[in-house]
């Protein structure tokens, strides 16, 4: 065993996805045996910084990642990588025996009788014996918590040096939270674990480390203990406050923040790749904008000249609401709008989904969660939706949300994005309708994104 004190080294590590700078200047040490929790506020990169660690953007196109990283004493690399917990196809198609003997199976060099007896053995030990009755049922089939806890011990069982799990405990009931935070209690004996966690308490009871990530960059990390009694900095602070924190992305331009917030340091010393990728800050009037979210990087990316009618930006560069296309115009001539605003995917909420075709021919996608007119999604749907909407945002994507005429059940997801980001349901709804006062048009939609708020703060209690 490698006999540094520290498993994982990282100085000065940045990563972007073209344009879109989403970490920088990381600079994080994870001590061998600990369980450090990687805080902060939804769209600060904690997914990313997992993934990247992982290799999972080796081939995108888009991808740039610089600074030094070393893992068990070596740079970082094909070869030797921490492992990441992933709830892959793979991995839910197959039996619970399968996805836990196959990643063993030649190591083990055993009978499939004595293999299934090391499995039985295995899910004992770690505290879900429930899973040796169901090693012929396919993981699709478990109860969340279950398949969760398969998804962890498949990667477990190679004890590697360092084990990242993005989120286990999201959406589930305080019980079977406990399931999963004693099964990652096991895991550290023989793995160092950095863990994404959103809820204060879970992180408190898991971890003996932390590391506060926002506005890209690590804000703060020590002991939890110490985190949650007297925390140093002043998104730290915050963050023990009000379980999220207000930071500018790292390429948030000065021009376009809320009044009294801070912009973040000058990107200059970047490497000259990314530097020449960045549009040059825009000078404009300033916009309502939450500070967990990338704002807009340049007078450009704000403006809505050729935008289709009723176009409006949420984040300018990143993620606006907009009617149906061929509402008003022509489908071609609106899509065709929309892609010259830098448009790249649409979320689709109008009951009917939209022609692929016509997308195709136009160079866009779309995701398409069906809403009954004037109604508003689930608390489930919602929190499915924003999850899937702050990935793709984080892979360089620019999303347009849309129903049919981009007022009500369009506003609605905007206003619980905000909402999600840190902000009340009350001044959400008051920062969407500074954009379009239509935003959000019935009863049941504001009650929604009342009950959307308790929610998250119930997550943070």
């Amino acid at each position: 065993m490698n006999s540094s004190a520290h498993c994982l080294k990282a100085a000065g590590f940045g990563a972007a996805f073209g344009a879109k700078v989403v970490l920088v200047d990381i600079d994080l040490m994870l001590p061998r045996g600990s369980i450090t929790a990687l805080l902060g506020p939804s769209g600060a990169g904690k997914s990313t910084l997992l993934h990247a660690l992982a290799g999972r953007y080796a081939d995108h196109p888009r991808f740039t990642e610089w600074g030094s990283v070393e893992y068990e004493g070596r740079p970082l690399g094909e070869g030797n990588r921490p492992r990441l917990v992933q709830q892959n196809a793979k991995l839910m198609a197959a039996t619970v025996f399968h996805a836990l003997a196959d990643p063993v199976r030649e190591r083990l060099g055993r009978s499939p009788a004595e293999v299934r007896v090391w499995c039985t053995e295995l899910v004992q030990r770690m505290g879900v014996p429930e899973l040796a009755a169901l090693f012929d049922q396919p993981t699709l089939e478990l109860p969340p918590v279950l398949q969760r806890a398969v998804a962890i011990l498949r990667e477990a069982v190679a004890e590697p040096a360092l084990l990242m799990v993005d989120e286990p405990t999201a959406d589930l009931s305080d019980y079977d939270a406990y399931v999963l935070l004693e099964l990652l209690r096991e895991v550290a004996r023989t793995s160092t674990l950095l863990v994404v966690l959103h809820n204060q308490r879970h992180a408190a009871s898991l971890a003996d480390r932390m590391a506060l990530l926002a506005g890209g960059r690590v804000q703060e990390a020590r002991g939890m203990e110490e985190f949650l009694s007297s925390p140093v900095s002043a998104a730290g602070q915050q963050f023990v406050r009000t379980g999220s924190c207000a930071v500018p992305a790292p390429d948030a331009d000065p021009a376009m923040l809320a009044e009294g917030v801070m912009p973040p340091p000058d990107l200059g010393h970047l490497p000259a790749r990314v530097l020449a990728t960045l549009p040059v800050p825009s000078t404009g009037a300033q916009q309502p904008t939450n500070g967990n979210a990338a704002p807009a990087r340049s007078a450009a990316a704000a403006s809505t000249a050729g935008a289709p009618h009723g176009f409006a930006w949420l984040e300018p560069g990143r993620l606006a609401g907009t009617p149906l296309p061929g509402v008003v115009n022509d489908m071609d001539h609106d899509l065709a709008a929309l892609k010259r605003m830098g448009i790249s995917r649409l979320i689709t909420l109008t009951e009917r989904d939209l022609p692929q075709d016509a997308l195709k021919r136009h160079g866009l996608a779309n995701l398409h969660l069906p809403i009954r007119d004037h109604e508003a999604p689930s608390l489930g749907q919602i929190q499915m939706l924003l999850k899937r909407m702050e990935t793709l945002m984080a892979q360089g994507e620019v999303l347009a949300v849309h129903c049919l005429a981009g007022r009500g059940r369009t506003g609605t997801v905007l206003t619980a994005w905000w909402i999600r980001e840190g902000l009340t349901a009350q001044e959400a709804l008051r920062r969407v309708r500074l954009l379009d006062a239509h935003y959000v048009q019935s009863a049941e939609q504001e009650e929604f994104l009342q009950r959307y708020e308790d929610v998250i703060l119930q997550k943070i209690v």
